[in-house]
């Protein structure tokens, strides 16, 4: 039988259900109503009765009318809420009226009137009664899935109670509640729909050796990174999963939202806001170009630039395989886009010059760059060519079309860089102060490391605790700034709309995290034991790397901007001739090799001090020149 045939059969099933129901109340309203009446008097006992039967068509009719319009034929009855009692009782209001006014109408008689107060009342009963019934079974009596996980729910407010209840309802989902955990000395002992609060977050572990639970639920949508810890350091070592529901929670838990409890959930920090009507106004109707597109944080400017409702949105990058994957997730989530993919390299002045000239791009967010520090370290002239070569092309070529806006997505790596990516970084900051005052308003926004990136350690750290270790960690006292995805992007866009040119922003990262630490949580999340079960090495820190990333340069003012997140710095005064004619000998000196490259970036960004040997002594060489002698360009 087809699922249509089903659905016509149960509807049928249903109605004739509420039919029965509706003409049971208005009997028994009648003998409630009459009861003596017809024990004194059977004559005129059986008078009324006619009366009841020649009027109950109308009562059942308008009963079923008003049932169905109010929805009641299709809610499922296992599930019935709050909700279904105000539509019921609406039903029952509608359904008196209605059927009242039909009897007065057609001119019969309605005695006694009371009857009309007992009818909805004993309705109301029936009605509601049988789908309680029903759902108290389900959730009180209906058998626990064979194998389902015993579950252990941390949270005995509104929304634990709703995750019992709809693992309870939702058996097939294999779900066994065995009790909750709650700091709230007032709910210790008490009992939620049968199950008890049985400690402290931190009795977890003996909680979780007593009920032999399995899994973990979080259900405080709320829940601040320092709960997360301690809930964390808990499960340490029992070997249960640790998952939680979602931030913004609805009135109806959906079991499905659930997700395992990420490194990103245990750091203490607010979450970001974004003001989306400035973004609206700079983005709706425009032509959005955005470079690097394949890339973790050029995807994520997409998807978010999207809703904002542009005109186009441009997505530009040389990787196949990622616009691919970008194309295809655009589809599924947001058909109704208008993404336009093109495979270009942005070194390529030709192709930049043909792409311009065909989209006519009002804003460029530009998020194309090599930003793995030890490669650059190996590939110092790729590194000028792609992170301030391709810049400065851009740049210009952004000029020459009108374009309103131009934003560098920029790294905490060009603060007193002592590596290639970054100083890089920082020379394309300056190559576009020296474009400033043409038209074009040229943005730059540095931020640190990103969770989840392709260039962040989690990948690689989630990637080693699979392989069983080690996981391995350059420093014990290395410290880094960490944001996620989707927060990073927010605020690089925020800060690339408030900017009227020349500026660069720092985003506020908030507090910078051990990377020791992020491996020892990683490790944790996955179920096992730092340095037991998964060991972890120490490799010592690569060339360019520091201990402590940085945000600011000395000589540079930080003032406050309308967002509490968002902070811009002032430089002071630039010679943008000088500076043009420093970045010009850089881009000179990429087809002299990685020698030349080494001292141009030193004379472009004095305060370049590497941390790689090679890279010192070929500066200490060129110091010890006699004036007038040079590297080799």
């Amino acid at each position: 039988m087809s699922a249509r045939a089903v659905l016509r059969y149960r509807i049928v099933a249903v109605v004739l259900v509420h039919a029965l129901l509706s003409a049971a109340a208005w009997l028994g309203a009648f003998y409630l109503r009459l009861d003596e009446r017809l024990t004194e008097d059977p004559a005129r006992g059986a008078g009324f009765l006619v009366s009841c039967l020649e009027l109950m068509p109308w009562v059942v009719a308008a009963r079923l009318v008003t049932f169905g319009f109010f929805g009641l034929f299709q809610g499922l009855w296992r599930y019935v809420s709050v909700t279904d009692l105000v539509n019921l009782a609406k039903a029952l209001l509608a359904g008196s009226v209605l059927y009242t006014l039909g009897i007065l109408l057609a001119g019969h008689e309605l005695r006694p009137v009371t009857v009309l107060i007992i009818e909805p009342i004993l309705c109301a009963t029936l009605v509601g009664g049988i789908r309680f019934v029903i759902r108290t079974y389900r959730e009180a009596f209906a058998p626990a899935r064979e194998g389902a996980r015993r579950v252990l729910i941390v949270g005995a407010g509104d929304a634990g109670e709703m995750v019992v209840r709809e693992m309870r309802t939702q058996v097939h989902l294999g779900f066994s509640p065995v009790g909750f955990i709650d700091d709230d000395t007032r709910k210790q002992g008490a009992k939620i729909h049968g199950l008890p609060v049985l400690g402290r977050v931190d009795d977890v572990r003996a909680v979780v050796a007593k009920t032999l639970a399995e899994e973990i639920i979080v259900a405080v949508p709320s829940a601040s990174g320092e709960q997360y810890r301690r809930i964390l350091d808990q499960c340490d070592s029992t070997g249960v999963r640790l998952r939680r529901l979602p931030r913004r929670m609805a009135d109806v838990v959906r079991l499905a939202e659930l997700r395992d409890v990420a490194f990103e959930d245990l750091l203490d920090r607010d979450p970001v806001e974004v003001d989306l009507e400035s973004l609206r106004g700079a983005v709706t109707g425009k032509v959005v170009l955005v470079t690097g597109a394949g890339g973790s944080i050029g995807s994520e400017v997409v998807r978010q630039v999207v809703p904002l409702g542009p005109r186009l949105v441009v997505a530009v990058d040389r990787a196949e395989s990622a616009l691919y994957f970008l194309e295809r997730d655009l589809l599924v989530n947001s058909a109704d886009a208008n993404v336009l993919i093109r495979i270009a390299d942005c070194q390529d002045p030709v192709a930049m010059r043909r792409l311009f000239a065909a989209v006519d791009p009002d804003f460029v967010i530009h998020a194309a760059a090599y930003k793995h520090v030890p490669l650059m370290e190996a590939h110092p002239v790729e590194a000028v060519c792609n992170n301030v070569a391709a810049t400065l092309l851009l740049g210009e070529i952004s000029i020459e079309h009108g374009v309103e806006r131009f934003l560098l997505i920029s790294s905490d790596k060009a603060v007193r860089p002592t590596n290639v990516m970054g100083t890089t970084k920082r020379a394309a900051e300056l190559a576009l102060q020296s474009l400033g005052g043409q038209g074009t308003q040229f943005i730059a926004v540095r931020f640190g490391n990103v969770l989840g990136s392709d260039g962040s350690v989690v990948p690689l750290f989630r990637k080693q605790i699979k392989r069983g270790g080690p996981v391995t960690v350059t420093h014990r006292d290395v410290v880094r700034f960490f944001m996620t995805i989707p927060e990073a992007v927010g605020l690089v866009l925020q800060a690339g709309v408030m900017g009227s040119g020349g500026e660069v922003f720092h985003l506020d990262m908030g507090r910078p995290v051990r990377v020791l630490e992020l491996a020892e949580r990683l490790i944790q999340l996955h179920g096992f034991r730092p340095y037991e079960d998964i060991e972890i090495r120490f490799t010592g820190l690569r060339p360019g790397e520091k201990m402590h990333e940085e945000l600011l340069i000395d000589g540079e003012n930080v003032c406050p901007t309308s967002h509490s997140r968002i902070h811009a710095l002032v430089c002071g005064e630039q010679d943008r001739e000088a500076i043009r004619r420093r970045v010009d000998d850089l881009l000179g000196a990429a087809s002299h090799g990685e020698g030349a490259v080494i001292v141009s970036l030193a004379a472009l960004v004095p305060e370049y001090r590497p941390n790689n040997d090679r890279f010192t002594r070929i500066l200490e060489a060129q110091r010890d020149q006699p004036s007038g002698h040079r590297a080799a360009r």
